[in-house]
């Protein structure tokens, strides 16, 4: 008898429910057709557990929506601000752009000490 319940665990359509239990929403669509076709027959504890992943999966799922929509804006924003952002080709044009007096003029981290650590 253990075969053949191994064959019924391992057929398609519960084999397929394990093989997307790192799929949210395969699992999810597995799960409960599972569910709406032999509910009559589980146990209370199952389909409070089933009720249980559904509550979970629904908060995960708008988690989703939620960080899909987010990226998206941030996406949209950095490119609103890299529109007027135009960099050439010619490295030439890059480094003309750079003022070597600018970066002469720099002053260095000043050198003079603290007066409490004087001796």
């Amino acid at each position: 008898m253990d075969y053949y319940a191994t064959k019924v665990i391992n057929s398609d359509f519960i084999g397929s429910m394990i093989k997307f239990k790192n799929s949210p929403d395969e699992f999810h669509g597995h799960m409960n057709n599972f569910f709406a076709n032999f509910k009559s027959v589980l146990s209370n504890k199952t389909i409070n557990l089933i009720r249980e992943y559904n509550s979970a999966y629904q908060s995960w799922s708008n988690e989703q929506t939620l960080l899909q929509m987010a990226n998206k804006y941030d996406a949209e924003h950095v490119s609103d601000l890299f529109d007027s952002f135009n960099v050439s080709s010619n490295v030439d044009s890059i480094l003309r752009g750079i003022s070597k007096t600018s970066i002469s003029k720099r002053k260095g981290p000043s050198k003079r000490k603290d007066p409490s650590k004087r001796n």
